[in-house]
């Protein structure tokens, strides 16, 4: 499989309008994934859904999808919960028109309330997303629980292994995001900085958390409180060298998401610096 590349969302020089043309200029500039953004809501209807999904088929672009802002799993009020299960849902019906997956989600916030409180509210957001999954016919899509870049957030490093291993990887992976870690959890600089990130993933999910990875890069500024805003891959804040080299040494593959200003240009220059530290 390897390790692909992407943008987070359609390139911004495709020529043309639309979630295909998006892929097809993806594979003519030589990037292998797309993440398609629902991050303000699902509004794609399923013929555009399926057409969109060939495409990637035909030009072996991986297509996976980001699931709405508004979702806070751990929200105190139930019309915000059921809320938080129908843009997820929405997101997994697209996602299974599309051919896609994962659909990535930021869980939620943890509203003053202690960390293991919001794990049971958690728990039972995410279940019922996936019962209603099953009974409306939505198979091969997983959730994937995105380590989030502020420390008022439920998603840190532990919070995702825990929820995969909970659901087991087939219905729910981890979605690493490095600069969100670089923001929330110290400093990143060195391989072996990111090389214990690897090894508690491998510790906590096994091998098949190394096989079928799926992340996100870019740079970022943040404050003590966490992100700001992300930045250019040439911040350098993290480097991205020294993950790929933690990559080839310990044999990981899966794919790349840019969401960096410059979405499919970094994709490129994450994808050269890869293709370099593997010579």
């Amino acid at each position: 499989m390897g390790v692909r590349f992407g943008p987070a969302g359609i390139p911004i020089e495709t020529p043309g309008e639309g979630t295909a043309a998006g892929i097809e200029y993806c594979r003519k500039i030589g990037l292998s994934a797309m993440e398609v953004e629902f991050v303000h809501g699902v509004n794609m209807k399923e013929g555009k859904a399926r057409a969109a999904g060939e495409a990637a088929g035909k030009n072996n672009v991986k297509l996976s999808c980001h699931a709405p802002y508004y979702i806070n799993c751990c929200a105190k009020e139930e019309g915000k919960l059921r809320a938080s299960v129908r843009y997820i849902v929405s997101t997994a019906q697209a996602a299974f028109w599309l051919g896609a997956s994962p659909i990535v989600i930021h869980t939620g916030h943890y509203m003053g309330r202690a960390p293991e409180e919001c794990k049971k509210l958690v728990y039972r957001t995410y279940e019922q997303c996936l019962e209603e999954m099953r009974a409306l016919g939505i198979r091969g899509v997983v959730l994937g629980a995105e380590l989030t870049g502020k420390k008022s957030a439920y998603g840190s490093l532990d919070d995702i292994i825990d929820l995969a291993q909970h659901f087991g990887l087939e219905r729910l992976m981890p979605v690493i995001d490095y600069a969100h870690y670089h923001a929330r959890e110290g400093k990143l600089k060195i391989k072996d900085d990111y090389a214990r990130i690897l090894e508690k993933m491998e510790d906590g999910l096994g091998s098949k958390a190394a096989k079928t990875f799926h992340c996100h890069f870019s740079g970022i500024e943040f404050s003590d409180k966490g992100e700001r805003n992300h930045l250019p891959v040439s911040a350098d804040s993290p480097p991205f060298a020294p993950l790929a080299a933690a990559w080839k040494e310990r044999g990981w593959e899966g794919t790349v998401i840019c969401e960096s200003p410059l979405i499919e240009k970094d994709a490129l220059v994450l994808q050269k610096a890869f293709q370099k530290v593997r010579a």
